[in-house]
């Protein structure tokens, strides 16, 4: 067997995949403290239900090119900080921007961000900056994303990513072009 048939597949190696892991964790923590999941409680009406899970809604696509991982995540807006703020504060959520100012939370925005990977060696990549844009294909809103360098607070470095908070009604379905040095990646979903 020659050496290059005794080298992994690098596609199933990589850890955008422990990226979607934390994620599904972090939003399952998500939906305990919206009150979507919660023991031994009696049920939500539909109208607080349908409140709880717009708060958390939001979804995960994997895109490979020929020289990246793209892994675009949909959420619902965070609180972007900046180091100092994050230090002075403790907080327990949200994002930690290392480039520019986040947009702030508002109604109906959601956190769209990108997060990068070398396709050969799995590394999160901060010096090539993405363009990020959301089609919405239900108002026909074109939205440009700020790609703004950031971590969250809890993971740290190991969740280094691009993106920012914008305005994207829900019960929509949208697209999110992501443009990595020429690369093209276009993820669709809705959003409730």
């Amino acid at each position: 067997m020659s050496s290059a048939a005794k080298k992994p597949n690098r596609t199933t190696t990589l850890r955008p995949q422990a990226v979607v892991v934390a994620l599904s964790i972090v939003g399952f923590g998500a939906l305990t403290a919206c009150g979507v999941l919660r023991a031994n409680a009696a049920p939500l009406s539909p109208e607080a239900t349908k409140a709880a899970i717009e708060t958390v809604s939001g979804w995960t696509r994997t895109v490979a090119t020929s020289d990246y991982v793209v892994v675009v995540n949909v959420l619902p807006s965070e609180r972007m900080m900046t180091r100092a703020e994050v230090n002075a504060l403790h907080p327990t959520e949200g994002e930690m921007v290392i480039t520019t100012p986040g947009q702030p939370q508002g109604p109906e925005t959601r956190h769209v961000e990108a997060h990068i990977y070398d396709r050969n060696t799995g590394i999160a990549l901060t010096s090539i900056v993405p363009t990020i844009k959301v089609k919405n294909h239900t108002t026909g809103d074109l939205i440009d994303v700020p790609p703004v360098l950031m971590q969250d607070v809890n993971i740290g470095p190991l969740d280094l990513h691009f993106g920012n908070n914008v305005r994207v009604v829900g019960d929509s379905d949208i697209s999110v072009i992501v443009t990595v040095n020429g690369e093209l990646v276009t993820v669709d979903g809705h959003l409730d």
